[in-house]
């Protein structure tokens, strides 16, 4: 259903506002920051701010839900031809650099926080269930009949979730453009390096015959 002019309006200024407010999380951390201190960072009265936030927690997952959203919408405007995995990739890539790694640094602070862990798994599932309709929507499949956008998902998932898991990890002091770039190597070397194994054992076209 179309959502009306004010509505639309909403979700914009929703969004501008979070992404005005979370610096200041990002800088002081979650527990130590207020609403008051969020609604000063974007600009507002307490009293506007709440009328677009119930909590902190809601201000955080605001900001990732929409970048879930950016991240779909770039996937279906990557060029037809290419590889829908690459296409993932490297939609993920670019937000990644367009948001100066901000957004990851966000999901960071909410692996390490009490308080946000059990809405990061639904922010999770929002985020796959977005690139699989993105991917669905590029294929010109239906999702929910259709398994290929999921497989196509968790494949071109599996090097982004090593490099960010290195990242939050033991490799933390490193650029997490620098950590996806050797992520995706390798998931492509690891790929061709199956396909080739896969291709030897194939039987050879008669070979079955020639061997009687």
């Amino acid at each position: 259903m179309a959502l009306d002019i004010g509505e639309r309006k909403r979700r914009v200024l929703r969004v501008e506002l979070s992404e005005a407010a979370l610096p200041l999380v990002i800088e002081r951390g979650f527990d130590a920051t207020t609403m008051e201190d969020l609604a000063t960072a974007a600009g507002v009265s307490r009293r506007t701010f709440f009328r677009y936030f119930s909590s902190k927690e809601d201000v955080v997952f605001a900001f990732l839900d929409q970048w879930a959203a950016r991240l779909a919408a770039e996937i279906v405007a990557r060029p037809a031809g290419e590889d829908p995995v690459v296409a993932v990739q490297q939609s993920f890539r670019k937000l990644t650099a367009a948001y100066r790694d901000r957004a990851l640094v966000l999901v960071r602070l909410v692996g390490k926080t009490p308080a946000l862990r059990q809405q990061e798994r639904i922010n999770r599932e929002h985020l796959r269930s977005a690139v699989v309709n993105a991917l669905a929507v590029r294929l010109g499949l239906d999702a929910k009949h259709d398994m290929r956008p999921q497989i196509l998902a968790t494949i071109a998932f599996a090097p982004l979730d090593a490099a960010m898991l290195s990242w939050f990890g033991s490799r933390s002091g490193e650029e997490i453009g620098d950590l996806l770039d050797e992520a995706v190597a390798t998931f492509n070397r690891e790929r061709d390096r199956m396909c080739a194994e896969m291709a030897k054992r194939r039987p050879r076209p008669g070979a079955h015959r020639s061997s009687r």
